[in-house]
Parts: structure tokens; sequence; C-alpha cells
């Protein structure tokens, strides 16, 4: 396996993934399972949502969740949006 010295943010890596893994699972959770695609695309809604509520750079989000798959869709979609 190649490994990359190229310095990843949550957004570079998240597309990064999507490009080399995007039908293979990124979230297993209970019965549930979700591809890097179907990641990327709730992840993408929700930037796309919280720019639409009003959001702008410098905003701050406080988003109180378990460690359930939400909290990776806010851990990538906040700082997209």
């Amino acid at each position: 396996m190649k490994v990359s010295s190229q310095f990843l943010t949550p957004q570079s890596f998240l597309e990064r993934s999507v490009g080399a893994f995007a039908d293979k699972d990124a979230i297993v959770y209970r019965s549930s399972r979700w591809t890097y695609a179907q990641v990327a695309t709730r992840v993408n809604q929700l930037a796309n949502a919280l720019k639409n509520w009003g959001l702008q750079k410098g905003d701050r989000v406080a988003f109180l969740c378990p460690n359930i798959p939400p909290m990776l869709e806010a851990h990538f979609g906040v700082p997209l949006a």
C-alpha cells in the first residue's frame, strides 16, 4: 500500500475516500450501513442546509449528540458549510 504524505483536511479526506472507495462501507452502525458515496451525499446535504439557514464563515456551531452517524455527518458537514 502506498502511503501519502499529503496533508488532509476532513473535507479532502472524505473526497479522497469517495474517489477511492465510493461503494465501500464507510459507516456500520447497528443494522445500518452507509457507503462513502452515501456519507458524502448526506454531508453535502447538511452543509447546504446550514448555508440556506444563514450560516456564514466564522459562525459557531454546536452539535450535541452521542457517537452516532449524524455526529460524523456534522464533523464533515459543518466545516464544509
